[in-house]
């Protein structure tokens, strides 16, 4: 039996197919990219997870909301700071 080996990046797949080096390839090339860096990625052969990268902090949408709201916290208390 062939083994099928899939690499995700979220919801997309970027490979499905039999060899693990183009697969480890792709999932190594996936992580390093800034188009895939909110997505967790993973590497599987069929349904057994072999590798994860998780989201990058700071690409992440709980992160900028956080950021959001520190600059927006940051801008009132700049405002604050003239009025005084």
């Amino acid at each position: 039996m062939v083994a099928n080996y899939t690499v995700k990046a979220g919801n997309q797949t970027l490979y499905s197919g039999s060899n693990p080096q183009e697969a480890r390839r792709v999932f190594l090339e996936a992580a390093n990219d800034p188009a895939y860096f909110e997505c967790r990625i993973q590497l599987l052969k069929g349904d057994q997870l072999l590798g994860e990268f998780l989201e990058r902090i700071g690409y992440r949408q709980q992160d900028k909301e956080r950021l959001q709201s520190i600059e927006k916290e940051g801008e009132k208390h700049e405002a604050d700071d003239l009025k005084q």
